[in-house]
């Protein structure tokens, strides 16, 4: 049902007490309050284009936080006049308090024990982590996700999902120099929620295991063997009747079966990485082994770039007294680690950042990036123009240019950027190949005694590609200047854009001018105007000239 006055939020209500210290609860006051209210006044006009928005607008807004006894309680909201609908409101509260090396875990949270087990996944429920000194001890458990089907106030029919309940262990010893940890997280899905009749659903409730462990051992101070890996036991059907057949792919299912309940949708996968490295004052280098199994998954976690091998060797150092900055990597990547493809693709993986404060004002940033691609057939019968081969790479340079001053001060920042897309096939080559480039260069100037910044730049971009290249050329200039010891402060932010598409021109500005008075310690009122005018024109086609004016007026209130 729509209202006129329509209430969005809470939109998100969380009890965000992230490892609340419970030994200093006699210190804190037993209630506080802070936060700000804004509201805002929004008016729009247009000319020669369809309204984008209402001409009459308002929101009201707000971040209160609530804070009992130190334990905070941070709150949003926001009103508006706008006639919207929503499917399900966002509301989240969750509990971390601590005491000493005890911490409770309460509500929706997100707590990490590995890369594979528990990793992030919001979690509905409850939980508790010990840290006796070297011990460590995790305990997870609740709902991982919540069962969809039809949203109730459409009557549309949703992307479909099993209510996912999980529990998640962990146990370890050490320090951050050399521990070992061990996880276990088990999950399943619950069709007692589902809504839809499991004949006629199209997809079926999942159950997975997923044991991982991480380690770290540091030795002559200086070096460090560290690593961590999990294997995922995954049932896509855990109602299913088929049996575990017997091969040579599937002897490790069936020797868990006295485990772990598994049929013949059942299948499991493996993910490790680990490497060694070693680090001093000036200078520290890592080499780094990873390999992840196609289609590995983990209810845990959202996400795993899967189905890849790679090697990468990662430098980095600091030299002139660390003026001079240097972090880079090397690597290999292949796919088709099953050899599951039709082809394999591999990548060579370059990357070099540089940092050098040359004197105490003039510096220089550069950054290399270079990522080639090559697949090869693992079948004979594959055509080249199916085949991926190309290298993208990206060139940055950017120096800076500082002068403080007591009475003045001036920054200048100089960037050149190209991007490069080569398609190395030479039956695709004519139709795939990319060249941008990007330059910029901004001027800030700071009047210490007005109280005045005036700031301005040039910029030009330019895109290559194989049906004809695109320009655009643009100034911007801009100011800031306060008043009445700081309490008032006026702004202005204007450009000029010339664009150049295959097809024709245009030019577009952008005039935009801020107030902003601040009366007493907390209030703050607000007006802001911005004006663009746009046109276009192609040669083949109608030219394309509009106008749009915005004006907002605002109020907030800090507490």
């Amino acid at each position: 049902m729509e209202t006129r006055f329509l209430f969005l939020g809470l939109s998100f209500f969380a009890i965000q007490a992230t490892a609340q210290d419970l030994t200093q609860i006699g210190t804190q006051k037993p209630v506080t309050v802070s936060g700000a209210i804004d509201v805002r006044a929004i008016g729009y006009n247009s000319k020669g284009i369809a309204p984008r928005r209402s001409p009459l607008s308002w929101v009201v807004s707000g971040s209160p936080t609530i804070a009992l006894y130190g334990i905070r309680i941070p709150i949003s909201f926001t009103f508006t006049e706008q006639e919207r609908s929503f499917s399900q409101p966002f509301n989240q509260f969750g509990l971390s308090p601590t005491y000493k090396w005890i911490t409770v875990h309460g509500g929706y949270r997100n707590i990490s024990f590995s890369p594979y087990t528990l990793a992030g996944h919001t979690m509905l429920g409850g939980g508790v982590e010990l840290s006796p000194g070297k011990l460590r001890f995790g305990l997870m458990t609740g709902r991982l996700n919540r069962a969809t089907t039809v949203d109730t106030t459409t009557g549309a029919m949703r992307p479909y999902s099993f209510s996912r309940y999980g529990t998640a262990v962990k146990v370890g010893y050490g320090t951050e120099a050399s521990f070992i940890d061990l996880s276990f997280l088990q999950a399943k899905d619950r069709e007692k929620d589902f809504g839809i009749d499991r004949d006629s659903a199209r997809i079926r409730p999942s159950a997975n295991s997923v044991l991982g462990s991480s380690f770290k051992v540091s030795f002559l101070k200086k070096f460090e063997v560290f690593g961590d890996g999990g294997i995922s036991v995954y049932t896509r059907d855990s109602q299913s009747d088929l049996v575990v057949e017997i091969d040579s792919t599937r002897k490790f299912i069936k020797s868990i079966s006295d485990i772990l309940k598994v049929n013949g949708t059942t299948e499991y996968y493996v993910a490790y990485n680990g490497g060694v490295g070693y680090t001093s004052k000036h200078f520290s280098l890592k080499l780094i082994y990873k390999y992840v199994d196609p289609n590995f998954q983990s209810m845990g976690a959202y996400f795993f770039q899967d189905d890849l091998r790679n090697i990468t060797l990662n430098p980095s150092f600091n030299a002139l007294n660390g003026k001079l900055r240097f972090a880079g990597s090397f690597g290999i990547q292949k796919d088709n680690v099953k050899k599951q493809k039709a082809a394999t693709t591999s990548r060579i993986i370059g990357l070099a950042n540089l940092s050098w404060d040359i004197t105490d004002r003039l510096g220089l940033d550069a950054n290399y990036a270079n990522y080639t691609s090559n697949a090869e057939p693992t079948v004979t019968m594959v055509e080249n123009r199916y085949l991926l081969a190309q290298t993208n790479s990206n060139v940055s340079v950017t120096p800076r240019l500082i002068l403080p001053g007591k009475t003045m001060a001036q920054v200048v920042i100089l960037s050149y950027n190209l991007s490069s897309l080569k398609d190395l096939n030479k039956d695709t080559l004519q139709a795939a190949n990319i060249l941008s480039q990007v330059v910029f260069l901004n001027h800030n100037l700071t009047l210490n005694s007005l109280g005045l910044t005036i700031s301005s730049g040039l910029n030009y971009t330019s895109n290559e590609l194989a049906i004809g290249t695109i320009k655009n050329y643009s100034a911007n200039l801009g100011f800031s200047k306060s008043f009445l010891k700081n309490k008032l402060a006026l702004s202005s932010s204007n450009s000029y854009i010339v664009t150049k598409p295959m097809q024709g021109n245009g030019r577009i500005w952008n005039l935009g001018g801020n107030l902003a008075y601040m009366p007493a310690k907390g209030h703050r009122f607000a007006l802001r105007v911005n004006a663009m005018d746009n046109s276009l024109t192609y040669s083949d086609r109608e030219p394309i000239k509009y106008s749009e004016l915005t004006g907002e007026l605002g109020y907030t209130f800090n507490f």
